[in-house]
């Protein structure tokens, strides 16, 4: 069985490392823009030419193309290759190559379209009428939609999906490589031993990722604790506005910000004692899933987020969670975990053993696989 896994210049390893199959018949291949995420894979991958790569004019091309096709993320060529695959697993029904895709399947030019979708708020991107028509065309053409959540799901069956068109299914990490450091998982581990606690944050850094509310509950927190570090993998706009604040407040001894491949993230974990991810709400955007979430449960951190999007059904009972907005719990939820390491260890614990039930990409690809066969 051959597969075209179409992520545009949004194929990465995150979600690919749940498409590595071990001995099954599927010939697994990446179809990307010119400039995707990732370019390591297991699996061959083919580059198509998109406006979506154009440097120095994103936000001009994003606006033109929004307004007249509904999407920049176009792959010149993709047409080329109908017939050489089985099943075309396209991204989101808001690219425009997905769109591309259920144009060829209407057309009976490609045999089955399958599309994922991550979307949690119902009858988003659809603000333009151009990104609408793509999006409903879609809808109407796939054959199946893979969904990492039920709240993905619920969004796809509120704007008229039958629910036996859609299949749930979790994605995870390489538990091989992302796991409790053995220094852990001794009696007198570090974490229980540690005069320092060291917090992490990874993500994008945007408002609605929280990191300045993270920021703001850290500052709180060294007024009457010392022993206390935050590490900040990630960039984004507010970058420059974080480390004008870090050095306002002179704590460049305490506060880093770094970016790290995805390669060295295993060891980041590693050095980490808690995890937080206070990500917000906007009109457009909740948190989909969280990868972050599950990476740090391999890892055996505790975690402290905001109560938002799909975090409680990827995190469970293996976190704490705090009221959207609640810099002052943020703060308290740090200080409670420093004095209470046992119970910190315990989260950690938990959590481990929730991605090993729920979150382990060799589990993971073996059900798409199984999913894959039972729509061609």
């Amino acid at each position: 069985m051959r597969v075209a896994l179409v992520r545009g210049k949004y194929l990465n390893i995150f979600e690919g490392q749940n498409y590595i199959f071990e001995d099954c018949d599927i010939d697994l291949v990446g179809i990307s823009s010119v400039r995707p995420i990732h370019t390591d894979f297991s699996f061959p991958i083919i580059k198509l030419p998109s406006p979506a790569d154009i440097r120095g004019a994103e936000k001009i091309i994003k606006v033109v193309f929004n307004r007249t096709l509904g999407d920049s993320q176009i792959l010149l060529g993709l047409e080329k290759y109908a017939t050489q695959f089985d099943i075309f697993h396209t991204a989101d029904p808001h690219y425009y190559y997905s769109y591309q895709l259920a144009k060829l399947r209407s057309e009976g030019k490609i045999k089955k379209l399958l599309v994922t979708s991550w979307e949690i708020i119902p009858f988003n991107n659809e603000n333009l009428a151009a990104k609408k028509g793509i999006k409903h065309f879609i809808l109407k053409h796939a054959d199946h939609f893979l969904c990492y959540t039920d709240l993905a799901k619920k969004c796809l069956m509120t704007e008229g999906v039958s629910s036996e068109k859609i299949t749930v299914m979790k994605l995870g990490v390489d538990l091989k490589k992302f796991q409790i450091p053995k220094f852990k998982l001794q009696t007198n581990s570090k974490f229980q031993k540690a005069k320092t606690l060291h917090i992490l944050f990874v993500g994008r850094l945007v408002e609605e990722k929280g990191v300045m509310d993270l920021y703001e509950a850290f500052k709180r927190v060294t007024c009457n604790v010392k022993r206390v570090t935050l590490k900040i993998v990630g960039e984004g706009p507010l970058k420059h506005n974080l480390l004008k604040k870090i050095k306002t407040d002179h704590l460049e001894h305490l506060v880093s910000i770094e970016k790290k491949s995805y390669k060295e993230m295993p060891k980041v974990y590693e050095n980490a004692d808690l995890f937080i991810l206070p990500s917000k709400r906007t009109k457009t955007w909740e948190e989909q899933y969280g990868m972050v979430l599950v990476e740090a449960m391999a890892s055996g951190l505790p975690i402290v987020a905001y109560d938002t999007g799909a975090i409680r059904e990827i995190m469970d009972s293996a976190g704490v969670y705090i009221h959207e907005g609640d810099i002052g719990g943020l703060a308290f939820a740090i200080r409670h975990l420093m004095a209470d390491r046992a119970f910190a260890a315990k989260l950690g614990t938990m959590g481990r053993r929730r991605a090993e039930s729920e979150f382990d990409s060799r589990k993971s690809a073996k059900k798409i696989e199984q999913l894959y066969e039972s729509i061609i």
